[in-house]
């Protein structure tokens, strides 16, 4: 699996960029995403099914639709568990956020990342997708017994 991340602070086109990456790279393969969350998800809303799940003891609610759309929440998971995860099932992961994370970045606006970072512009607008595109194929893939820092935000 390839992993990148893009990393920026807000209105920055984080998720513009994590959007096109995927809509390019399904055609190569398939692509899973992680967006790093400052807060609780909107989805555990107390009063509703899954945060009585979660109130009731349960480590790990999904809550799946008829249309097999899903959403997770749960607790004492990092970035690496989830991509160790991925990596048995995905061809590539597009994290958004993990600005700290070893996991090769491109950066977005004026925040400072951690490195290594293979590709700078001020927004999504001024980003080459095809030479991200192409920096993403030559990225070693993903190995879970190599990978000591994935780091947080």
């Amino acid at each position: 699996m390839k992993v990148l991340c893009v990393a920026g602070p807000s209105d920055s086109g984080k998720t513009t960029v994590v959007a096109a990456l995927a809509e390019r790279l399904r055609e190569c393969g398939t692509v899973a995403t992680v967006k790093h969350l400052t807060h609780e998800p909107d989805v555990d809303t107390e009063g509703k099914d899954t945060a009585r799940h979660r109130a009731g003891g349960a480590v790990h609610t999904v809550g799946l639709t008829d249309e097999g759309t899903w959403f997770a929440t749960g607790r004492d998971r990092t970035l690496g568990d989830v991509l160790d995860e991925f990596a048995r099932t995905y061809d590539y992961a597009i994290l958004e956020g993990f600005s700290g994370s070893d996991v090769p970045k491109v950066a977005l606006g004026d925040r400072t990342v951690a490195p290594p970072v293979v590709a700078e512009a001020v927004t999504a607008d001024d980003l080459d997708l095809n030479d991200v595109v192409r920096v993403i194929d030559r990225l070693p893939s993903y190995d879970p017994e190599r990978s000591p820092d994935r780091g947080d935000e």
